[in-house]
């Protein structure tokens, strides 16, 4: 795809001055080679790939930057942001290099009881789920045991196992995690998170760091006192280790009027958060509300397929 061609198309489609669209890339982990339980996690090489279109083809911003441009109405054509949820090693190791090697920033979103601790814990299931043989065993928990005889049915099993257990109660996914992982998976508990030391090394390169809660709960399913105290929490930590109040949220999971409420989109507003994303699937808008932006992850493995996905999420944005 000719890059003057596709810019000029895209510039035509993000709106006009006052009222230009803002792009809002997500992604969580960066892989060193494809890992068939993370189907949808780009390697190293992909992900460098989607940082040549995206230096080619849009302007990214830093998301504080981008997000009071938005507001202000002085956002620049074809504006885009970073963003990464969760804090995992890898961004740190792979995808801070990347980004750097093309001059770009980004937001990293840091779950801080997971840096604490070294994993998600979602990432104690599909641990389990890798070594766990043919079946998974969940008698113990008063659960449905599960046969797993194919490493497609293993895929589709991690997707539906965490979708029903982020919704019980922190404490009693915490334990099911732990003994899921103690169960089939030999040594300690793995670090698959960033370290202090390296979510303050992305600040001091002018990376932002933003808070994404302490646990990730669902902020629906907490009662306000302990979502109030997740938010920030998370905030408190990351000022704390960063020496800079973070001025980015990510509501866990993000999906608005299911995981999190107007109420927790007052809470980060008072806590001094000037911008925070959702997971609605689009891009941000002068109507969005600045404290629940739309983003999307671009999963297309061609420049002309990532073109057509933003052109496609410009046009719905007039249709919404």
């Amino acid at each position: 795809m000719n890059p003057r061609f596709a810019r000029r198309a895209l510039d035509l489609a993000c709106g006009t001055r006052g009222n230009r669209r803002l792009l809002i890339f997500t992604f969580h982990r960066v892989l060193a080679t494809p890992d068939a339980l993370l189907p949808d996690e780009p390697t190293a090489d992909s992900f460098a790939q989607r940082l040549l279109w995206m230096r080619d083809y849009l302007q990214v911003l830093p998301l504080p930057q981008a997000a009071q441009q938005l507001c202000d109405g002085t956002l620049p054509p074809r504006a885009a942001s970073i963003t990464f949820d969760d804090g995992y090693r890898n961004n740190a190791e792979i995808a801070q290099p990347l980004l750097e090697q093309n001059g770009l920033q980004a937001t990293f979103f840091v779950a801080t009881g997971a840096i604490e601790q070294g994993a998600m814990w979602n990432d104690l299931v599909i641990e389990a789920v890798r070594n766990c043989g043919d079946r998974l065993d969940f008698a113990e928990f008063d659960l449905p045991s599960w046969d797993i005889p194919s490493e497609a049915s293993r895929r589709q099993f991690v997707l539906r196992i965490l979708d029903q257990l982020k919704y019980l109660p922190l404490a009693r996914r915490a334990v099911i995690a732990r003994a899921l992982y103690a169960k089939y998976c030999s040594g300690s508990r793995p670090e698959f998170m960033m370290t202090r030391a390296m979510v303050r090394d992305l600040a001091l390169n002018g990376h932002d760091v933003g808070a994404h809660t302490v646990t990730h709960p669902i902020l629906q399913q907490v009662d306000d006192a302990d979502a109030r105290a997740e938010i920030e929490g998370s905030r408190d930590w990351v000022t704390s280790v960063t020496g800079r109040a973070p001025v980015s949220f990510a509501y866990p999971n993000g999906r608005p009027g299911v995981d999190f409420s107007s109420t927790h989109v007052r809470m980060v507003d008072e806590a001094g958060f000037k911008c925070a994303v959702s997971t609605t699937w689009g891009c941000a808008t002068p109507r969005s509300n600045m404290l629940s932006l739309e983003r999307f992850t671009p999963w297309e493995d061609s420049p002309s397929g990532f073109v057509r996905r933003i052109l496609k999420t410009y046009v719905r944005s007039y249709m919404s």
